[in-house]
């Protein structure tokens, strides 16, 4: 049980995290720019990066960034995963699941506007709601499929 949570875990964690990149790059290179997200995220975080126009995009920087974006991914969809094991043997759980993917938008949306206060007009919220929503969204449904719930009985676990 443990080890197929984990693998889980893993599996719903990389899909997530491969959603918000695939969104990135596509965003990026519409914007004839390609990687500039995560080399300036990770330009923010690793080297204290404050003015946009300074970024430089290098190879090793978008790689240190993705790896901290794929591990962050991968410790939440291991915790949803353990989350939507309980919901097997209590459905009233997927309130704490529903409640959990609302806090980590907002935890997500504060972190990135402390982290790059002066970079955030570079990278527009809309584009950080759309790439976690689009990742809640193949996570959740990865979820909700192997765990033969509906999204609709969220509205409903309290009862």
């Amino acid at each position: 049980m443990r080890r197929s949570l984990i693998r889980e875990g893993i599996g719903v964690g990389l899909a997530g995290a491969v959603a918000v990149a695939a969104w990135f790059l596509l965003y990026d290179l519409a914007a004839g720019v390609p990687f500039r997200t995560p080399a300036l995220l990770g330009a923010a975080i690793f080297d204290g990066l404050r003015d946009p126009a300074a970024l430089v995009i290098t190879p090793a920087l978008v790689l240190k960034y993705t790896v901290l974006h794929g591990l962050a991914f991968l410790a939440f969809g291991i915790a949803t995963a353990g989350l939507f094991a309980l919901v097997d043997y209590e459905r009233r759980v997927l309130f704490a699941v529903f409640m959990l993917f609302c806090c980590f938008e907002v935890f997500v949306i504060g972190m990135v506007m402390a982290l790059a206060e002066r970079l955030i007009e570079e990278i527009p919220i809309w584009a950080i709601l759309g790439a976690n929503l689009l990742a809640a969204g193949v996570m959740l449904g990865i979820l909700f499929r192997s765990h033969h719930r509906m999204p609709r009985e969220v509205l409903t676990a309290g009862e």
